[in-house]
């Protein structure tokens, strides 16, 4: 089994490599969290592996139709052109990240469906819920569903899944006057989609 992963971008690979640049795009980098500016592999059981990615802010984690040995990988080339990672050499242990994918059964969280990044961003304001656009690393037309915590929303952690990925995103910690102040923008914006909306059915 390969100890490397090469992926380069053209037409044949274009989903894979899409798919894990948003995983890279995790990573941290902090010089002082070392084993966070790298990747791990696990193989899922269905001829592919899982690769997944943290930088304690945020966590992602995809399937892919690949081959590697499971294990840390460091990222080598990580361009417009092309993806190489290479199994790391170092002993050392990546975070437990499944703890912290948060319950997301009915009665623990609301569920929506949607597509894209603005998909996310709108429902999480919408519930009180602040996330930061940098750490929502999604394609616009990318399906998706959103579980948002029932409890304590604005401090708990975002869900975001489908087929192949899982993202979770912590909240902003916002004062009083700044949720006051993008409440006024969200509302704004709604009137706003309204009188549009009835604008076209009138015409």
């Amino acid at each position: 089994m390969n100890s490397m992963i090469e992926l380069n971008n053209n037409k044949h690979t274009k989903p894979d490599f899409t798919g894990l640049k948003s995983v890279l795009a995790c990573t941290s980098k902090d010089p002082t969290r070392h084993v966070l500016s790298k990747v791990l592999i696990e193989t899922d059981g269905d001829d592919g592996i899982t690769i997944t990615a943290t930088d304690g802010r945020r966590m992602r984690s995809d399937r892919f139709n690949l081959e590697a040995e499971p294990g840390l990988y460091d990222i080598k080339v990580n361009s417009a052109k092309a993806i190489f990672l290479t199994r790391c050499q170092e002993e050392l242990t990546f975070p437990s990240y499944r703890q912290v994918i948060p319950n997301h059964t009915d009665d623990a969280a609301y569920t929506l469906n949607g597509n894209g990044k603005q998909f996310v961003l709108r429902a999480c304001a919408g519930l009180g819920c602040w996330v930061d656009p940098k750490l929502v690393q999604l394609g616009d037309d990318e399906a998706v569903t959103l579980h948002i915590q029932k409890i304590d929303p604005k401090r708990s952690p975002v869900l975001v899944t489908n087929e192949t990925t899982t993202l979770v995103v912590m909240p902003m910690m916002l004062d009083h006057y700044w949720i006051q102040q993008l409440e006024a923008i969200q509302q704004e914006r709604m009137l706003q989609a309204m009188k549009e909306k009835e604008e076209r059915i009138a015409a």
